[in-house]
């Protein structure tokens, strides 16, 4: 299809195929198959003067279409609506209206679908009714001729559908012979039947302002028309179009969250302002009481200055019974200390200040476990049971940091040069089997 369609048309460079519904049966001479109606603009200077136009006036553009082939669906339901229920409905439908340019625009559908159009130049209703009904009948007979050629038959039905005020209707209507269901009304009442707003217009026989209202309304449209030209203008538009919708959407979002916002910010001062209230009262009733209470003979102050004084004694006591019952556990019967030290736990200012920025406190103590392995330990196993040890003082005392300070060392044996005899004598220097443990806490804020 697109190849013939090239082939139809090589000069033009907006064109397009519109597949019907009816098929050609297969016959012995010949294969059946689909039936298209090829459509086609040439690059004349209308069109490039639309593109232009189109394009200084920012407007979006959806795309480009075929007036003919658009409203083909606007006259099979006005077809539809303007025969009465329970008459057989006509197969072919002529629809006859004159446009503002002066031509008269005549749109053929068969079976719903369009069959052809024809664009004559005549002259306007209001100059000569008379002449105008007669060009017109003139034209309808033009177009019957043509019908026999798409197989047109009287018994399939015909309906014809005139825009023109009742007088001129009436006169074009006794001109034509063939058999038909004649119809002749004006833009309104079209409209009417469509349910067009069409708005105020200056005449009522123009059929461009129901092509425009069907048009404009539809989302879907039946043939859209392929050009580079039309790209070159509709794509930047719809895509601004998008970025548009997206930034109002955005929009819309941003101006939510400030409204969700605000309503919290409202409900935050409200419940300050409740609280500063509750407060208030408090202290008044605070003040009242102690005032009861000094002419009572109570000194409110000194009582209260005891109790700050014993609870900052209580915070700084060490519960050593069980931390040491804690140590013991995680012992177990195989290990010993050989010396615990605890002293209160003073930083330095710059572990202060680390501590400050990680977010913890000053530890309440530091203890020191020391523990002295046999001469025959290896150093490395020797090793893992401090660490196995850390870890396990470390899940018993959550609240502390437990961490080993000392591992066993192990040195290997030393060649070492004796100057004075120029002999070079071994000696072994002695392992140190001291392992020590530090214990930091619990953590005060």
């Amino acid at each position: 299809v697109k190849r013939k369609l090239a082939v139809a048309f090589s000069n033009y460079p907006v064109r397009a195929a519109l597949p019907l519904k009816e098929k050609i049966a297969k016959t012995g001479s010949s294969l059946g198959g689909s039936v298209y109606i090829f459509a086609a603009v040439p690059a004349s200077d209308p069109f490039s003067k639309t593109m232009e136009a189109a394009q200084l006036s920012l407007a979006p553009i959806v795309g480009f279409y075929l007036l003919p082939v658009e409203s083909s669906d606007m006259i099979k339901k006005l077809s539809a609506k303007l025969v009465p229920k329970g008459e057989a409905k006509a197969k072919w439908t002529i629809f006859m209206g004159q446009h503002q340019g002066g031509g008269l625009r005549q749109i053929v559908i068969k079976d719903g679908e369009l069959a052809l159009t024809r664009m004559t130049p005549i002259i306007e209703n209001t100059d000569d009714p008379m002449m105008w009904a007669r060009e017109v009948h003139q034209e309808f007979q033009a177009t019957m001729s043509y019908l026999s050629r798409f197989g047109f038959d009287p018994s399939d039905g015909l309906n014809v559908i005139l825009v023109s005020g009742p007088e001129t209707g009436d006169l074009v209507g006794e001109m034509i012979e063939a058999e038909c269901n004649f119809f002749a009304m004006d833009a309104e009442e079209i409209a009417a039947h469509l349910k067009l707003s069409l708005g105020t217009q200056d005449s009522d026989y123009h059929a461009d302002p129901l092509h425009i209202g069907w048009v404009g309304r539809k989302s879907k449209f039946i043939l859209p028309m392929k050009a580079k030209q039309i790209d070159q203008v509709s794509k930047p538009r719809q895509i601004a179009l998008v970025a548009t919708v997206g930034l109002i959407l955005g929009s819309a979002f941003q101006g939510y969250q400030v409204v969700d916002y605000l309503q919290k910010v409202t409900e935050v001062k409200d419940d300050v302002e409740t609280i500063i209230h509750r407060k208030s009262q408090l202290q008044l009733r605070h003040d009242k009481e102690v005032k009861r209470k000094e002419d009572l003979g109570f000194d409110i102050k000194l009582i209260q200055s005891s109790l700050a004084v014993y609870d900052g004694l209580e915070k700084k006591k060490i519960d050593v019974l069980p931390f040491l019952y804690n140590v013991g556990f995680s012992l177990g019967r195989d290990m010993r200390i050989d010396q615990l030290g605890i002293k209160r736990g003073k930083l330095s200012l710059t572990q202060k200040v680390i501590r400050k920025v990680a977010g913890g406190g000053s530890p309440l103590f530091v203890a020191t476990m020391q523990l002295t392995f046999p001469s025959t330990t290896n150093a490395k196993v020797g090793n893992k049971e401090v660490k196995d040890l850390r870890m396990r003082l470390q899940s018993r005392l959550s609240r502390h940091v437990v961490k080993v300070s000392k591992l066993l060392e192990d040195y290997e044996y030393s060649e070492a040069i004796v100057v004075e005899t120029g002999q070079a004598v071994n000696e072994t220097t002695a392992q140190d089997y001291v392992a020590e443990i530090t214990i930091e806490g619990p953590l005060q804020e």
